[in-house]
């Protein structure tokens, strides 16, 4: 179910009381009139558009909404009628509605937002789809090469022995057959978060060979270092061999608290607003220098539309509140009301 975010400082904003003038009734029903309101366009997920009947409805009076249509203190009002000019509007009007909350899209996302999260999620609650994704990488990190990983990679100290799977581009839910979803592990995933792989200065790389998958099962567990892309081994280097690159080495990962398991490829357990096996929801800073993560594709290598590189989006930075990534210029279209 949709729900809708208010400011702390919703009731303490001096425009209620030059609205109400200072009459303490009015002020609450303006307040409590402005709440109704958002929670509808939440709940019918109009993106804050209103139909003229749905507004008098939650606003008890005509005077209440005709308050809340005037703008005061130099400011915006609290909801737009057809004709307003302001940024939050965008370039055009959704026919069929007579008024729309102001920057209601601040806070709240919007109904392809909504649909686009629910859609991920669900792609990582199928059991089928993720051992697809699963048997098709090699159980492999697409970014690092780390694996074969397991679900029962437990409480392991290295997020590298974690598996998970991510969404390329964030702004895309899988296919049914598994097309942008990848494994990866704990590490890269995070590394990577609510970012295509361009923006987090990482290489997708290509979908193992039937051979390499093989052989990959037959070696074992390997973690690779970034850097270098050289398996290495899970005990601290000496003071002698701070210096020197580690040897190749496999890793036997037998940790296996259940517990701990974040991405079991069977059914998972999800809560209703954490996403606790793909991370791309999460922004994390670019560190500075080359690449951190990924490898470059190797010479005469042809990858598919799925290993190139995502163009990059506009650098507006997304809105805490939710996951918005991409700003469009105008109001996306939606379902008659």
């Amino acid at each position: 179910m949709p729900y809708f975010l208010t400011s702390d400082t919703f009731a303490d904003e001096p425009i209620w009381e030059v609205l109400a003038g200072g009459k303490t009734a009015v002020i609450d029903a303006l307040q409590a009139a402005h709440q109704r309101l958002m929670s509808r366009a939440s709940h019918t997920m109009t993106d804050g558009y209103l139909t003229q009947q749905v507004a008098l409805r939650e606003c008890r009076t005509r005077k209440v909404l005709t308050l809340l249509t005037t703008p005061v203190l130099g400011r915006p009002p609290r909801v737009h009628q057809r004709g307003d000019e302001c940024e939050c509007l965008g370039e055009s009007w959704i026919e069929g509605y007579d008024f729309r909350i102001h920057r209601f899209l601040k806070r709240n996302p919007s109904k392809a937002e909504y649909k686009l999260d629910r859609a991920k999620k669900a792609n990582l609650r199928d059991a089928r789809l993720k051992a697809l994704v699963h048997d098709r990488d090699g159980g492999c990190c697409r970014y690092c090469r780390s694996g074969p990983l397991s679900p029962k990679a437990g409480r392991a100290k290295d997020r590298r022995k974690f598996l998970q799977f991510d969404h390329v581009d964030p702004d895309q839910a899988a296919t049914p057959d598994g097309e942008g979803l990848v494994v990866a592990c704990g590490r890269c995933n995070e590394s990577k978060g609510h970012r295509t792989p361009d923006e987090a200065d990482m290489v997708l790389l290509p979908a193992p060979t039937e051979d390499e998958r093989a052989a990959w099962q037959a070696r074992g567990l390997m973690l690779f270092d970034p850097a270098d892309q050289q398996p290495i081994i899970d005990e601290p280097a000496s003071d002698q061999q701070h210096d020197q690159k580690p040897a190749a080495d496999s890793i036997m990962d037998n940790d296996h608290d259940s517990d701990a398991n974040h991405s079991n490829i069977g059914a998972a357990a999800v809560r209703p607003d954490t996403d606790n096996t793909d991370h791309d929801h999460r922004t994390a800073e670019p560190a500075e220098g080359p690449a951190r993560v990924g490898q470059p594709l190797s010479h005469g290598s042809l990858p598919s539309q799925q290993d190139r590189p995502l163009p990059p989006r506009p650098s507006e930075a997304p809105d805490i509140y939710h996951q918005r990534s991409r700003h469009p210029a105008s109001p996306a279209p939606m379902d008659d009301p």
